[in-house]
Formats: C-alpha cells, sequence, structure tokens
C-alpha cells in the first residue's frame, strides 16, 4: 500500500481531518506515513501560548501544539507530536532559512519528519500557515476551544475523528515479506489466524533469515477435530513455530461493566506479551531467563470472566490430539483451592518425539545461543586471523558461561558431561581468509508429563 497523508487543517469553520489537502486553510499539518488507521482512531488538538518571542516572518512561533493519536475504544495513546508551527517550506526551508540555529528548527513540528528513525511513526511532518492571518488563527483556534495560556489550571483540547485510511487493501504476502526483511531484527513474530497459507509462508521465510520465532492462533474455531485437522495440514514442523488455541470467551478488554457479553478474543498478544514481560527480566550478564517456558502456574491469563466455549469439551482424547498435533490449548486448572486459566503445554512444532527442541523453551534457548554465537563472530570478522581465533573464542566462551550460570544449558552425556562445546579452528581449504566454527549445547527441558506411582504400607 502506498503511504498516505494525513493532513490536519485548522479552516474557517474550525478544525478537519483528511486524506486531502486544504489550500486555503488558516493553518496545516501535513503527516505523511505508513500507518493505517480505521475507523476507532482520533486525534485530540491542544496549543499552548508559550509566551516565546516571535518575529514577522514567523509570527506564530510562541504557540506550542500537542497532537495526541489515541484509539477511540479504550483511549489508549497511538502517538503523540508536540512543536510548533512554521509557515511553509518544510524542514529544508527551515534548514536553507536558520542553518545556524538548530535549537529554533527541533522545536518544530517539521522536525519529526527529520528524525529518519526505525520507530518513527510519520515519515514527514510538514507545516505551513497564512502568516499575515495570524491573528485570524489565534482567533479562531480560541473560537474552536483548543487555546491555552502556559500553565492554565483548565486544559482547552478538542478531540476531532481520524477518517479511515482510503484504499486500505490487505497488504500481499510478498509485501509483507519484503516490509519484515528491512525490521530491525525482531524476537518474534505473530500471526492471529491461519487462514492465509501465503502469508504464513511469507513469514516463515523472514523467521528463517533472523532464526526468531513465530507464534500461531488458529483463530475462532469450537471443534478440537478441526483445529487438529488445519494444524496438520500446514505441516509446519519447525521448533521455532507455536500454535496456540484459545477455545473460549470473556469479556472485551475494554468491558466497564460485567453484564459486558462474553466474546471470543485471540490469545496470541497475550502470550507475546508474557514472553517480552520475561525476557526483560535479564540478570545483570544480560542473559534472559528463556529457560523458564511461559506456561502453567506462573503466566495465567487474566482475560475477564473466562468460561470455556459451549460446544468445547476438552476431555482426555481431545487433549491427546492437540498434544499429538502440537497446539498449546488455553485451558483452566485446578491447584488445590485455586484454579486459573493457562497456557496447558510448552510444545513446538517440531516433528519429533525425543528432540529438546520440541519444548519451547529449548527452542528459544537453541536460537538465543546460536544468534549470539553468530553475532560474536561477525563483530570480530575482518581483524587479523590470529586475533580473530581468539578474541572470538574468548567472547563466545564469556557469554555461554553466563548461560550456564543463568540456567541455559545443562550438562550433556554426550559432550562427557560438559554444558557445551565448541571449536573455532581455520579452514583447511582456505586457512588465512576462512574458519570453521562448530557449537554443540544442551539446552534446558521443561515438565510437561509426570508419572505417580502410589503405595498403601503398613
Amino acid at each position: 500500500m502506498e503511504k498516505q497523508t494525513l493532513y490536519l487543517a485548522l479552516t474557517k469553520q474550525g478544525f478537519t481531518l483528511s486524506y486531502t489537502d486544504t489550500p486555503d486553510a488558516l493553518a496545516v499539518v501535513a503527516m505523511l506515513g505508513d500507518y493505517v488507521f480505521d475507523n476507532n482512531c482520533q486525534m485530540t488538538v491542544k496549543v499552548t501560548d508559550t509566551k516565546d518571542g516571535s518575529n514577522p516572518d514567523d509570527p506564530l512561533n510562541n504557540l506550542v501544539f500537542t497532537l495526541d493519536i489515541s484509539d477511540k475504544i479504550d483511549d489508549k495513546k497511538i502517538t503523540s507530536l508536540t512543536g510548533r508551527l512554521y509557515v511553509g517550506g518544510g524542514i529544508e526551508a527551515l534548514e536553507q532559512n536558520y542553518p545556524q540555529k538548530l535549537s529554533y528548527i527541533t522545536k518544530k513540528l517539521d522536525f519529526y519528519g527529520a528524525l529518519d528513525g526505525e520507530n518513527d511513526f510519520f515519515d514527514v511532518v510538514e507545516t505551513r500557515y497564512q502568516k499575515d492571518k495570524a491573528d485570524e488563527i489565534v482567533a479562531k483556534l480560541k473560537e474552536v476551544g483548543v487555546f491555552n495560556l502556559l500553565n492554565s489550571y483548565r486544559i482547552s483540547k478538542k478531540v476531532v475523528a481520524i477518517p479511515a485510511t482510503p484504499n486500505d487493501t490487505d497488504l500481499t504476502a510478498e509485501q509483507v515479506r519484503v516490509a519484515l526483511t528491512k525490521a530491525v531484527k525482531p524476537s518474534y513474530f505473530i500471526l492471529a489466524n491461519i487462514d492465509d497459507l501465503p502469508m504464513i509462508d511469507a513469514v516463515m521465510s523472514v523467521m528463517d533469515k533472523f532464526n526468531n520465532h513465530l507464534f500461531i492462533d488458529v483463530g475462532e474455531i469450537s471443534d478440537y477435530q478441526q483445529v487438529v485437522a488445519f494444524v496438520d495440514s500446514l505441516a509446519l514442523a519447525d521448533h521455532r513455530v507455536r500454535v496456540l488455541w484459545n477455545p473460549n470467551l470473556s469479556h472485551p478488554n475494554n468491558a466497564t461493566t460485567v453484564l459486558a457479553r462474553k466474546k471470543w478474543r485471540p490469545c496470541v498478544g497475550d502470550y507475546l506479551a508474557l514472553h517480552l514481560l520475561r525476557n526483560a527480566r535479564r540478570n545483570s550478564q544480560g542473559i534472559p531467563p528463556i529457560n523458564i517456558p511461559v506456561a502453567g502456574y506462573a503466566f495465567p491469563l487474566n482475560f475477564k470472566g473466562m468460561k470455556q466455549m459451549a460446544t468445547v469439551n476438552l476431555d482426555e482424547e481431545a487433549q491427546n490430539a492437540l498434544a499429538k498435533a502440537k497446539v498449546i490449548v488455553v485451558l483452566n486448572e485446578n491447584y488445590g483451592n485455586e484454579s486459573r486459566w493457562i497456557y496447558g503445554d510448552v510444545l513446538t512444532q517440531r516433528d519429533s518425539d525425543t528432540s529438546a527442541l520440541r519444548l519451547a523453551n529449548a527452542a528459544e534457548i537453541e536460537t538465543f545461543t546460536a544468534n549470539m554465537v553468530i553475532d560474536i563472530i561477525k563483530r570480530h570478522m575482518l581483524t587479523p586471523m590470529s586475533n580473530f581465533l581468539q578474541n572470538a573464542y574468548d567472547d563466545c566462551v564469556a557469554f555461554l558461561d553466563a548461560c550456564v550460570s543463568a540456567g541455559l544449558l545443562g550438562r550433556s552425556e554426550q559432550l562427557g558431561g560438559l554444558y557445551y562445546a565448541l571449536s573455532i579452528v581455520p579452514r583447511e581449504d582456505k586457512p588465512f581468509e576462512a574458519v570453521d566454527v562448530k557449537f554443540a549445547r544442551r539446552p534446558e527441558g521443561a515438565v510437561r508429563q509426570a508419572y505417580l506411582e502410589t503405595t498403601i504400607n503398613k
């Protein structure tokens, strides 16, 4: 989809938001970006008079505009811009007219378009106003109820609905693949349904490039046999992929009363959030506790008023079939006098009955350690061979020892009781310019079955 420009215009009738420019507007803020808005977004406009000095060429430099974009439903902030208007020409005109006044330029809304960072919401922000109508603009801002004096007790602001982005067509699988490939290396991808096979293939191809993980929610399905059939037909067979099924209803996230009708909602967003929260608990050596799988008692779902769909029956047969298909099911589990809704398994889509990589935490340890060793090797590339061999090996060992201390790796019988084995040596066919790196380790596992033998003794 092509980039769209959203125009906030101050006209004689008040503020408008549209995707069409208004050439005769008193003032305009044009925002160009890739983001797509639906009908549930809004912008809150506030203007503050800072009493800073202005000049005839820029008479409204004392006014600071604050533009908050949020969700209509839960009022969560999407992004925010704060700055002053310029008479026109964007960042290029500002740089040309004020080459020695960086502090002046950075206070303008136009400066957002000059940042060009990975996380910028808008690629270009450009403002303009009719400077010969500065007094009229101030009067109109007061009339529409957005004008504030500095340190005002009561805040005047106006909420303007953001129209849905025109031509809001779904991206093709190839467009998604290209966009993801250009992204900063992520740790996880998520998909909220299994309807689009080309999209799954595209995301998996990028996952393979980044060596990260993909979480897939099967969607709103009430029959476990359908879930098993769908997942089996996908034949994902990769330890970096996990499939989830939430066969439950709950109150919407924005529900304000217990009488709100319960609906199905995907669980993959919550599952991702729990992983990110867990990963944030890095130790002093920067190692995240990925040896702890996100499942079970310690990671409950906090959806409001959860209950299982009436047509769902997770009996032993159903749970065995789902486990065989390696589907992680959200279910209710009793712990003594307490019950919790949990992610009931830790299986990946690894097609094996014995590999450690069929376990979610072991799979994450595998990719984490592999990626870090690769990154260390890359950091020491293009240095003298003797320096490389010693420095790269030492840094890798220091990292792997930290993983052992953090509980990510265990002793391996096949490695003679060692936690890992690493060798970095020159290649025989290219001894002056290439090396062979061999790396083996035993990741931590996770208990998903327990066999109880009990007797009564006299």
